[in-house]
């Protein structure tokens, strides 16, 4: 029946061609038409039906007559155009998008083409339930209706003719036979085989499946194949031939490193040799015990990215707008960072069960999103168990000790930094009340103690070093941790001045006094002030600049003065900083920060019409505005306010202004900075602090944070 559907379509186009060509239109029959056509079947719009109910047989293989990859493009047609008529096309399959449906993407030496859905030869069988079925790399041969689909040129209902597999092209003496530990510690490139069991599937947008967590009892190491992911499941014991990696995100290369982050330690360009498709436990054997807090203060070139740990940890979903966060914590609640996803969450939807509680979590740092500020590892969880966990109070004395106690000092000074320090730690998750922390100190002429309005303040004397003892107890019990301190003399800088730095050349290094202000909002950074009131906006590159730091601190501080712009072809004045920055010195102390130059007659409508093109990014201004929360399906952020006009905040979020929300729906009067960090047409705000009859209120976004 095909081949003489083949044979009368290309009658019927010869005909209405050459009726065409002789100035003759020709009008079929369609009727007749409709009756010939009867048994063809009607293009599927979805992948996962079936686009046939009444199966051809396949064609015998003289029938084949197989078309290009490039005549197939060229038969798509224009935008909306879909054939009327099945065509043979063969190719390698270069990756297989959708293992459900088998959405693909085939080439020949001619060009590449998307595939759309696959089927078997007969049609009633979509790519999932195929029994012997091609993958990336495997030579196919299909029989398809080629459409232009929203300026998609691809390939649609594909049969699965028949096809090769590839796989013994696979020179298998060319890889290197190891233990999973030991291709984790493999130089880049080296190709390895390696057996393990499948602990854990990872999966790109729309759930499909995109790498998985390899174990063995040696230790784990990740496997980034959406292929191979597809074919296999949890438990399965496989064997694999590999290309050993490591993988930074393309945009973050720089800034990874940059902080000597070398990236995620993975296996990818994967062949499978074998696969047993039982339902084995991982093996736990080269898994080690350790804590949250521990793993978050490896040091970032210390490489523990895809190797499992054993921890104890607080499980916190955080919904949002259009994606689901979820944190693993340590047991203090607060130390901990969140799950990677490419699916906005859902992938972790299993998660939900363990919200709000405290588990055994087997996980690993699967990589680390990297910035000029720093590397923050993202977690992927391979097992949770819930134990009912119950906090042993008999440990709460080194709980206090570990978690808030020697974590408040720096190991060096260069002046006294008057810090006031923890004195009782409570913790209504782990169920204890006003454990205490107390201080001694072995020399106190270089580091001393005194009690201040019932505070415990720790001061810095004479140059020299001191060994802290911090002590913790509870209910009878004592735990104790030393921390050495050494007080030494601050290399002397030849520094400039805030307003001298303002007035500096562009892209120019400078050394600069001054106070420490409030927050940037959405950069790691702070407001540096002046004596005169002049302030111009810091940004950091290592977030542990600000371990110690607190606004009033007058800072000695390098970097460089930059005129931030994303194109330095812009009209806008952009943002005038200083980045890269590093504290050289901290002296300390508790200063105002000048408002001399504040801009106090203005209105939140004045600001709104602030001239793009005028430098404001170095102003201050005092407004009377009403802070508006505003929620979207999307989005979150935070307006000001006044007479019918509105100005934004620069921010990610509203719940970078979290402090903020307390004045919801208020009048209040705010210290902002105008701020345009990515070439806007308006000036952007950054609220520095609210007025209030008892003081200020300030912005410690990053101070908090870090």
């Amino acid at each position: 029946m095909k081949a003489l559907k083949a044979i009368m379509s290309f009658l019927l186009a010869f005909i209405v061609s050459a009726g065409s060509f002789l100035g003759t239109e020709y009008a079929l029959d369609q009727d007749w038409w409709d009756v010939f056509n009867a048994s063809e079947e009607v293009p599927n719009e979805n992948p996962n039906e079936n686009p046939d109910e009444n199966p051809d047989e396949n064609p015998d293989e003289e029938e084949y007559e197989v078309i290009t990859i490039a005549q197939a493009l060229e038969f798509c047609g224009e935008e909306g155009n879909i054939t009327t008529e099945r065509y043979y096309i063969r190719g390698i399959i270069d990756t297989v998008y959708n293992p459900q449906y088998g959405e693909m993407m085939i080439s020949d030496e001619t060009g590449s083409i998307y595939v759309y859905g696959t089927y078997s030869a007969d049609g009633s069988l979509s790519y999932a339930d195929i029994e012997e079925k091609p993958y990336k790399g495997d030579e196919v041969l299909l029989y398809c209706i080629l459409q232009n689909y929203d300026g998609t040129k691809e390939v649609k209902n594909a049969r699965l003719i028949e096809f090769k597999s590839n796989k013994g092209d696979i020179d298998e003496s060319a890889y290197t036979e190891m233990s999973v530990a030991e291709a984790r510690n493999a130089a880049k490139d080296t190709k390895v085989k390696v057996t393990g069991v499948v602990a854990q599937i990872t999966y790109a947008f729309g759930m499909k499946p995109s790498g998985v967590m390899l174990v063995d009892e040696t230790g784990s190491i990740y496997v980034y194949d959406g292929d191979f992911a597809s074919r296999v499941k949890k438990g399965n014991t496989v064997t694999i031939l590999a290309n050993k990696t490591y993988w930074v995100l393309e945009k973050e290369q720089s800034a990874a490193s940059k902080h000597g982050y070398q990236g995620c330690n993975q296996l990818e360009e994967v062949t499978l040799v074998s696969c047993d498709e039982s339902a084995r436990e991982y093996s736990k054997a080269g898994i080690t015990e350790t804590t949250v807090k521990e793993m978050l203060e490896n040091p970032i070139s210390n490489d523990i990215t895809t190797k499992v740990y054993k921890v104890t940890a607080f499980v916190k979903k955080a919904p949002g707008n259009g994606f689901t966060n979820y944190y693993f914590n340590d047991i203090d609640g607060e130390t901990g960072t969140y799950t990677y996803s490419q699916c906005n969450g859902s992938d972790f939807s299993w998660i939900d069960a363990f919200d709000g509680k405290i588990c055994t979590v087997y996980l690993t740092a699967l990589n680390a999103k990297s910035t000029d500020t720093g590397c923050v590892y993202r977690f992927l969880p391979i097992e949770i168990i819930d134990e009912n966990y119950v906090f042993d109070t008999n440990d709460t004395a080194e709980f206090a000790v570990n978690y808030y106690g020697v974590d408040q000092f720096k190991t060096k000074y260069t002046a006294d930094p008057v810090l006031e320090l923890t004195s009782t730690v409570s913790s209504e998750l782990l169920g204890f009340e006003n454990a205490t922390l107390s201080y001694t100190s072995s020399n106190e002429k270089v580091v001393y103690f005194e009690t201040v309005d019932g505070k415990t303040v720790m001061h810095c004397g004479e140059y020299g070093e001191a060994t802290v003892t911090v002590t913790g107890s509870y209910n009878g019990k004592t735990f104790s941790k030393t921390v050495t301190i050494v007080m030494e003399k601050s290399v002397s800088y030849d520094s400039i001045t805030v307003a001298e730095a303002i007035a500096a050349k562009v892209d120019s290094d400078v050394i600069v006094k001054g106070i420490v202000g409030p927050s940037v909002v959405n950069k790691n950074g702070f407001y540096l002030f002046g004596e005169d009131g002049s302030v111009i906006t810091v940004v950091v590159n290592d977030t542990n600049q600000f371990v110690g730091l607190e606004i009033g601190h007058e800072v000695i501080l390098k970097g460089v003065r930059e005129r931030y712009v994303k194109d330095d072809a812009q009209t806008q004045a952009g943002q005038t900083c200083i980045v890269n920055a590093e504290i050289l010195v901290n002296n300390y102390g508790s200063h105002e920060y000048s408002t001399e130059k504040f801009v106090t007659d203005k209105t939140v409508n004045d600001f709104r019409n602030l001239d793009v093109t005028v430098d404001y990014s170095t102003t201050v201004f005092v407004l009377k505005a009403k802070v508006n929360y505003v929620e979207t399906n999307y989005y979150t952020k935070i307006e000001l306010t006044s007479n019918g006009t509105t100005i934004s905040l620069y921010c990610a979020s509203a719940g970078q202004y979290s402090w903020l929300l307390a004045y919801k729906g208020q009048e209040v009067t705010m210290e902002i900075a105008a701020c345009n960090w990515n070439d806007k047409n308006y000036w952007a705000g950054c609220v520095l602090a609210v007025r209030t009859a008892d003081g200020k209120v300030f912005n410690t976004l990053n101070f908090d944070t870090f």
